[in-house]
Protein backbone atom coordinates (compact mmCIF):
# COMPACT_ATOMS: atom_id res chain seq x y z
CA UNK A 1 0.00 0.00 0.00
CA UNK A 2 1.26 3.32 -0.72
CA UNK A 3 2.78 6.41 1.80
CA UNK A 4 -0.48 8.18 -0.18
CA UNK A 5 -3.24 5.88 1.45
CA UNK A 6 -1.43 5.46 4.83
CA UNK A 7 -0.81 9.05 5.08
CA UNK A 8 -5.12 9.47 4.41
CA UNK A 9 -6.26 7.29 6.60
CA UNK A 10 -3.77 7.62 9.58
CA UNK A 11 -4.99 11.65 8.70
CA UNK A 12 -8.35 11.01 9.41
CA UNK A 13 -7.49 8.63 12.70
CA UNK A 14 -5.54 10.95 14.01
CA UNK A 15 -8.66 13.45 13.83
CA UNK A 16 -10.97 11.31 14.66
CA UNK A 17 -8.78 11.15 18.39
CA UNK A 18 -8.20 14.94 18.37
CA UNK A 19 -12.43 16.04 18.24
CA UNK A 20 -12.63 12.63 20.38
CA UNK A 21 -10.18 14.23 23.03
CA UNK A 22 -11.94 17.67 22.72
CA UNK A 23 -15.04 16.56 22.86
CA UNK A 24 -14.33 14.38 26.33
CA UNK A 25 -12.67 17.54 27.94
CA UNK A 26 -15.34 19.91 26.98
CA UNK A 27 -17.70 17.82 28.81
CA UNK A 28 -15.23 17.42 31.68
CA UNK A 29 -14.57 21.09 31.92
CA UNK A 30 -17.92 21.66 31.77
CA UNK A 31 -18.83 19.12 34.90
CA UNK A 32 -15.67 20.53 36.52
CA UNK A 33 -17.16 23.77 36.05
CA UNK A 34 -20.58 22.69 38.06
CA UNK A 35 -19.07 20.92 40.83
CA UNK A 36 -17.58 24.15 41.41
CA UNK A 37 -20.65 26.09 40.89
CA UNK A 38 -22.19 23.32 43.54
CA UNK A 39 -19.43 23.60 46.06
CA UNK A 40 -20.71 27.76 45.51
CA UNK A 41 -24.31 27.18 46.44
CA UNK A 42 -23.50 24.87 49.42
CA UNK A 43 -20.67 27.20 51.22
CA UNK A 44 -23.71 29.92 50.31
CA UNK A 45 -26.14 28.12 52.03
CA UNK A 46 -24.37 26.89 54.97
CA UNK A 47 -23.31 30.23 55.49
CA UNK A 48 -26.53 31.66 56.02
CA UNK A 49 -27.84 28.68 57.98
CA UNK A 50 -25.13 30.00 60.88
CA UNK A 51 -25.76 33.15 60.21
CA UNK A 52 -29.15 32.47 61.08
CA UNK A 53 -28.53 30.18 63.45
CA UNK A 54 -28.64 32.37 66.96
CA UNK A 55 -31.96 34.03 66.00
CA UNK A 56 -33.14 30.33 65.25
CA UNK A 57 -32.05 29.01 68.29
CA UNK A 58 -33.65 32.39 70.21
CA UNK A 59 -36.78 31.67 68.71
CA UNK A 60 -37.28 28.36 69.40
CA UNK A 61 -36.55 28.58 73.03
CA UNK A 62 -38.75 31.76 73.04
CA UNK A 63 -41.53 29.56 71.56
CA UNK A 64 -40.83 26.86 73.83
CA UNK A 65 -41.24 28.75 76.89
CA UNK A 66 -44.55 30.26 75.53
CA UNK A 67 -46.13 27.19 74.79
CA UNK A 68 -45.06 26.64 78.36
CA UNK A 69 -46.97 29.38 80.28
CA UNK A 70 -49.58 28.67 77.93
CA UNK A 71 -50.04 25.01 78.69
CA UNK A 72 -49.55 25.88 82.53
CA UNK A 73 -52.87 28.30 82.18
CA UNK A 74 -50.24 31.24 83.24
CA UNK A 75 -51.40 33.04 79.78
CA UNK A 76 -55.11 33.22 79.37
CA UNK A 77 -56.40 32.68 82.62
CA UNK A 78 -58.99 35.09 84.64
CA UNK A 79 -57.15 37.93 87.15
CA UNK A 80 -58.17 36.63 91.02
CA UNK A 81 -58.12 37.45 94.76
CA UNK A 82 -54.95 35.89 94.60
CA UNK A 83 -52.98 38.20 91.79
CA UNK A 84 -54.75 41.01 93.57
CA UNK A 85 -52.80 40.04 97.32
CA UNK A 86 -49.62 39.70 95.19
CA UNK A 87 -49.86 43.07 93.96
CA UNK A 88 -46.98 45.12 95.52
CA UNK A 89 -48.35 47.87 93.97
CA UNK A 90 -51.70 47.78 95.44
CA UNK A 91 -51.01 46.18 98.98
CA UNK A 92 -48.31 49.18 99.71
CA UNK A 93 -50.13 52.05 98.34
CA UNK A 94 -53.76 50.86 99.27
CA UNK A 95 -53.64 51.81 103.56
CA UNK A 96 -51.95 54.87 102.87
CA UNK A 97 -54.45 56.00 100.52
CA UNK A 98 -56.89 54.76 102.81
CA UNK A 99 -55.75 56.47 105.79
CA UNK A 100 -54.89 59.95 103.91
CA UNK A 101 -58.42 60.18 102.75
CA UNK A 102 -59.87 59.33 106.45
CA UNK A 103 -58.06 61.87 107.76
CA UNK A 104 -59.80 64.40 105.05
CA UNK A 105 -62.96 63.59 105.29
CA UNK A 106 -62.47 63.46 109.55
CA UNK A 107 -60.71 66.69 109.62
CA UNK A 108 -63.43 68.00 107.09
CA UNK A 109 -66.11 66.92 109.39
CA UNK A 110 -64.34 68.13 112.73
CA UNK A 111 -64.20 71.24 111.42
CA UNK A 112 -68.24 71.31 110.51
CA UNK A 113 -69.22 70.38 113.75
CA UNK A 114 -70.18 67.00 112.21
CA UNK A 115 -67.20 64.59 113.19
CA UNK A 116 -69.40 61.37 114.66
CA UNK A 117 -72.72 62.39 112.22
CA UNK A 118 -74.06 59.79 110.10
CA UNK A 119 -73.12 61.84 107.08
CA UNK A 120 -69.64 61.55 108.23
CA UNK A 121 -70.07 57.72 108.45
CA UNK A 122 -71.23 57.75 104.91
CA UNK A 123 -68.91 59.13 103.64
CA UNK A 124 -65.83 57.17 105.33
CA UNK A 125 -67.98 54.20 103.93
CA UNK A 126 -68.68 55.40 100.01
CA UNK A 127 -64.93 57.07 99.72
CA UNK A 128 -63.20 53.69 101.22
CA UNK A 129 -65.33 51.24 98.79
CA UNK A 130 -64.32 53.62 95.85
CA UNK A 131 -61.06 53.97 96.76
CA UNK A 132 -60.77 50.20 97.19
CA UNK A 133 -62.52 49.71 93.71
CA UNK A 134 -60.09 51.82 92.13
CA UNK A 135 -57.14 50.59 93.08
CA UNK A 136 -58.14 47.18 92.63
CA UNK A 137 -59.20 47.74 89.14
CA UNK A 138 -55.97 49.57 88.75
CA UNK A 139 -54.11 46.16 89.97
CA UNK A 140 -55.75 44.62 87.19
CA UNK A 141 -55.53 46.66 84.46
CA UNK A 142 -51.75 46.26 85.63
CA UNK A 143 -51.83 42.11 85.75
CA UNK A 144 -53.29 42.17 82.49
CA UNK A 145 -50.44 44.56 81.14
CA UNK A 146 -47.64 42.19 82.27
CA UNK A 147 -49.58 39.49 80.62
CA UNK A 148 -49.61 41.05 77.24
CA UNK A 149 -45.91 42.07 77.79
CA UNK A 150 -44.48 39.08 78.16
CA UNK A 151 -46.96 37.29 75.43
CA UNK A 152 -45.50 39.86 72.85
CA UNK A 153 -42.15 40.06 73.98
CA UNK A 154 -41.90 35.77 73.78
CA UNK A 155 -43.86 35.88 70.26
CA UNK A 156 -41.70 38.93 69.03
CA UNK A 157 -38.74 36.46 70.10
CA UNK A 158 -40.85 33.28 67.61
CA UNK A 159 -41.15 35.18 65.31
CA UNK A 160 -38.05 36.57 64.67
CA UNK A 161 -36.59 32.90 64.47
CA UNK A 162 -39.75 31.81 62.99
CA UNK A 163 -38.00 34.50 59.79
CA UNK A 164 -34.92 33.44 60.35
CA UNK A 165 -36.00 29.38 59.84
CA UNK A 166 -37.92 30.57 56.70
CA UNK A 167 -35.13 32.70 55.29
CA UNK A 168 -32.98 29.30 55.52
CA UNK A 169 -35.44 27.12 54.21
CA UNK A 170 -35.53 29.67 51.25
CA UNK A 171 -32.18 29.65 51.07
CA UNK A 172 -31.95 25.93 50.82
CA UNK A 173 -34.65 25.29 48.55
CA UNK A 174 -32.79 27.61 46.13
CA UNK A 175 -29.59 25.47 46.83
CA UNK A 176 -31.25 22.52 45.66
CA UNK A 177 -32.62 24.20 42.81
CA UNK A 178 -29.67 25.51 41.93
CA UNK A 179 -27.79 22.36 42.21
CA UNK A 180 -30.24 20.58 40.57
CA UNK A 181 -30.13 22.31 37.43
CA UNK A 182 -26.06 22.30 37.63
CA UNK A 183 -26.93 18.62 37.63
CA UNK A 184 -28.57 18.03 35.25
CA UNK A 185 -26.24 20.52 32.89
CA UNK A 186 -23.56 18.59 33.91
CA UNK A 187 -25.06 14.94 32.62
CA UNK A 188 -26.29 16.99 29.54
CA UNK A 189 -22.78 18.12 28.82
CA UNK A 190 -21.46 14.09 29.44
CA UNK A 191 -23.63 12.80 27.31
CA UNK A 192 -22.67 15.36 24.43
CA UNK A 193 -19.15 14.68 25.26
CA UNK A 194 -19.82 10.99 24.31
CA UNK A 195 -22.17 11.92 21.48
CA UNK A 196 -19.13 13.94 20.02
CA UNK A 197 -16.72 11.00 21.07
CA UNK A 198 -18.97 8.81 18.76
CA UNK A 199 -19.40 11.39 16.35
CA UNK A 200 -15.45 11.14 16.38
CA UNK A 201 -14.66 8.52 15.67
CA UNK A 202 -17.62 7.74 13.16
CA UNK A 203 -16.18 10.37 11.01
CA UNK A 204 -12.84 9.00 11.42
CA UNK A 205 -13.82 5.86 10.20
CA UNK A 206 -15.93 7.19 7.30
CA UNK A 207 -13.38 9.42 6.20
CA UNK A 208 -10.63 6.43 5.72
CA UNK A 209 -12.83 4.07 4.27
CA UNK A 210 -14.07 6.86 1.45
CA UNK A 211 -10.03 7.42 1.18
CA UNK A 212 -9.54 3.95 0.86
CA UNK A 213 -12.06 3.63 -1.94
CA UNK A 214 -11.19 6.45 -4.08
CA UNK A 215 -7.61 5.24 -3.83
CA UNK A 216 -8.84 2.04 -5.32
CA UNK A 217 -11.24 3.35 -7.72
CA UNK A 218 -7.91 5.98 -9.11
CA UNK A 219 -5.71 2.81 -9.30
CA UNK A 220 -8.39 0.90 -11.45
CA UNK A 221 -9.06 3.95 -13.56
CA UNK A 222 -5.52 5.55 -13.86
CA UNK A 223 -2.66 2.72 -13.81
CA UNK A 224 0.32 3.20 -15.11
CA UNK A 225 2.11 -0.07 -16.53
CA UNK A 226 1.92 -3.63 -17.02
CA UNK A 227 -0.84 -5.19 -19.40
CA UNK A 228 -1.56 -9.27 -19.89
CA UNK A 229 -4.27 -11.71 -20.05
CA UNK A 230 -7.93 -11.45 -19.87
CA UNK A 231 -8.33 -8.33 -17.68
CA UNK A 232 -5.00 -6.89 -20.00
CA UNK A 233 -3.23 -5.42 -16.31
CA UNK A 234 0.04 -7.40 -14.85
CA UNK A 235 0.73 -5.13 -12.56
CA UNK A 236 2.10 -1.65 -12.23
CA UNK A 237 2.65 1.47 -10.35
CA UNK A 238 -0.37 3.37 -8.72
CA UNK A 239 -0.56 7.33 -9.31
CA UNK A 240 0.23 7.95 -5.35
CA UNK A 241 3.84 5.80 -5.71
CA UNK A 242 2.75 2.24 -4.53
CA UNK A 243 2.58 -0.86 -6.44
CA UNK A 244 -0.73 -2.62 -8.09
CA UNK A 245 -1.16 -6.03 -8.59
CA UNK A 246 -3.41 -7.73 -11.61
CA UNK A 247 -5.73 -7.77 -9.11
CA UNK A 248 -6.08 -4.01 -8.23
CA UNK A 249 -4.43 -4.82 -5.08
CA UNK A 250 -1.39 -2.84 -3.51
Amino acid sequence: MSFGIVAAVGGSIVGGMISSNGAENAAETQAGAAAASDATQRYMYDTTRADNAPFRETGLAANNRLADLMNSGQFGRRFTQADLNADPVYQNGLQFGLNEGTKGINRQAAAGGSMLSGATLKALTRFGNDYGSTKANESYNRFNNDQNAQYNKLAGLSGAGQQATNQVSAAGQNMANNISASQIGAGNARASGYVGQANAWNGAIGQGINAYQQYNTMNRMFPTSGYSGATGYTGGSDPLGGFIDANGWA
